[in-house]
């Protein structure tokens, strides 16, 4: 027993005296340890079942590998080059052998996209957009002033140049120099026929300023037919000198703007004379027709009559003939 501690002693004390490896192609420590050789006896024989690792020569290894590696740098990279290149070869031989490169391409894409974005990726202000909006239109003017608009998918910083402020896709617009009682009667079937559309409207009955009438609608063709149908009776008022217009059970709406305070089912208007003609014509009628039951209001370039609508038909007749005539003295 004596004899064996003193060989382990002995080959403690001895590791130098052993040949140096080449540091840059010594081999791991944990490779040393597993190849280490079996302690022997003094006499050469191998004591079975022991095999004892040298810590000391394992740290100095490693020392010396970390020293060669920082002396000889152009080794290491040497080395990255033939790792590279094995790498590259093992590459192709992947698709050599069947794969496809389709993801490599598509993560070299994906990468590019999400970086900073070709030239041609980003959008132009001056590129063409995909814009559908309806271009806004004049629908017809007159001799005489009057002019009506369509207007369609308003840029929004437009909305404000209108009356009110609705968020309406077509607005339409009639405008005259003048202002005549027979719009009102228009604007009153055109709201009847069609409760959708909403309205703004500058009216005077003396005439002192513009008329002007502003329809808002998001059915494009409820509103060119209501603009057209508004336009075309406004125009058509114009080539005529005396002009009777009559309504049936005219609305609440109507007959507050001509200020009739009792119950009626029928109004009518008789435009083209002034004050006086009307008081002339009405008084006229009353002597003649004492028993008739309508009322009359006399006004600056009109007279208003309403009552009961047959009674109001017949009497804006008669008065019409007898203003005609009163017109070609």
């Amino acid at each position: 027993m004596s004899d064996f501690i003193k060989n382990v002693v002995e080959e403690v004390m001895k590791p130098y005296q052993k040949p140096k490896s080449n540091p840059i192609m010594a081999k791991p420590p944990q490779a040393q340890r597993r190849e280490r050789a079996p302690v022997k006896e003094k006499n050469g024989r191998e004591i079975p079942g022991i095999s004892r690792p040298n810590y000391q020569r394992a740290k100095m290894d490693k020392r010396l590998s970390i020293g060669a590696s920082a002396a000889y740098p152009h080794k290491s990279l040497q080395q990255t080059k033939q790792a590279i290149q094995q790498r590259t070869s093992e590459v192709s031989g992947m698709r050599a052998n069947g794969y496809s490169k389709e993801p490599f391409a598509k993560l070299q894409t994906i990468s590019l996209i999400q970086g900073k974005r070709p030239a041609a990726m980003h959008p132009s202000i001056n590129a063409p957009k995909n814009h559908t909006a309806r271009e806004s239109k004049l629908i017809g003017q007159t001799a005489d002033g009057i002019k009506a608009w369509l207007f369609n998918d308003l840029d929004p910083s437009l909305e404000n140049t209108f009356q009110r402020s609705l968020k309406s896709a077509s607005i339409g617009v009639i405008t005259s120099e003048t202002c005549t009682a027979s719009q009102l009667f228009y604007l009153n079937d055109i709201l009847r026929e069609n409760p959708s559309v909403k309205y703004c409207l500058t009216w005077d009955k003396e005439s002192r300023q513009s008329f002007i009438l502003e329809l808002y609608e998001d059915n494009e063709q409820i509103l060119v037919n209501a603009v057209k149908d508004f336009y075309k009776k406004v125009s058509q008022r114009s080539y005529q000198s005396v002009q009777i217009h009559i309504t049936k059970s005219p609305s609440p709406w109507l007959t507050k703007q001509f200020e009739i305070k009792t119950a009626v089912s029928g109004a009518a208007v008789l435009e083209g004379i002034d004050y006086y003609t009307g008081v002339l014509l009405a008084d006229r009628y009353v002597k003649r027709n004492p028993s008739t039951s309508a009322w009359f209001s006399f006004k600056k370039n009109y007279l208003l009559i309403y009552g009961e609508y047959d009674s109001v038909f017949k009497v804006s007749e008669d008065l019409k003939k007898e203003a005609q005539r009163i017109k070609q003295h």
